[in-house]
């Protein structure tokens, strides 16, 4: 995977996944190309999973089963974004092809590379084995660090500038996490996990100062309320947890 030379484009008219695929007839390459994911859809994916907890028993002792309707969720979101697919070969030979006629595994694999974005890796290293700092309490800025992949090009240098949170902010980021909705006349303590998305995407907003290595039509976001409004939904979600657990 490439690294990025620009940065992480925050407008763009549309998104390419590539899935590189080994079948029964040898090695396939395909390109799928969808609409950019907005806050809404990122939502109702979430609501799909439909994730829930139960408790239940096994041989006599009690366990935890956790459920998520995984596939389908990702599969509906393809659905929705879907503009084209190329690579397969369709009825009667055609290259082109209808959302509904993609594998459903192939959708799950490319909602995937939609959302490869995670804490940045490799700070322990770069500050130096066993090396340790004095916690400043009284820093009114705090920096997270993301990478992220798309369209092939690997994106390292992603920083958001956050407000150091208040002691009722964290409380509220407490809140947000921990929250579960228990199943009334569930008889295995049956509950199921909201969707956190809105609440870590409203703590994001609040706190954001500015942020480094992205770009909205090629230009770094003017201001806070240009980064509020034009961050990828999962960007804000994966910053605002890697603050608040660090």
């Amino acid at each position: 995977m490439d690294e990025a030379v620009n940065g992480f484009e925050l407008a763009p008219e549309e998104i390419a996944v590539r899935l590189r695929i080994k079948g029964a007839a040898g090695r396939h390459e395909l390109l799928h190309v969808l609409r950019p994911p907005a806050f809404e859809d990122w939502r109702e994916y979430e609501r799909s999973l439909k994730s829930t907890v139960e408790s239940v028993e096994t041989n006599g002792e009690e366990t935890l089963r956790f459920e998520s309707s995984t596939l389908e969720a990702a599969a509906a979101l393809y659905d929705r974004l879907f503009r084209r697919a190329e690579g397969y070969q369709g009825p009667n030979g055609s290259p082109e092809i209808a959302a509904e006629k993609v594998p459903l595994h192939h959708k799950e694999a490319v909602v995937r590379g939609l959302s490869e974005v995670a804490p940045a890796s490799g700070d322990e290293e770069s500050s130096g084995e066993g090396e340790t700092t004095l916690f400043d309490l009284d820093a009114e800025t705090v920096e997270v660090r993301l990478e992220a992949s798309r369209g092939g090009q690997r994106y390292r240098d992603l920083a958001h500038i956050f407000r150091a949170p208040s002691a009722a902010e964290r409380i509220e980021y407490s809140r947000i996490v921990s929250q579960a909705l228990y199943v009334r006349g569930s008889t295995t303590l049956k509950s199921l996990l909201p969707s956190r998305l809105p609440g870590l995407a409203a703590l994001y907003d609040r706190l954001i100062q500015e942020v480094r290595g992205y770009v909205v039509a090629g230009q770094p976001p003017a201001d806070r309320a240009s980064v509020a409004r034009h961050m990828d939904p999962l960007h804000k979600k994966v910053a605002v947890q890697a603050l608040f657990e660090e």
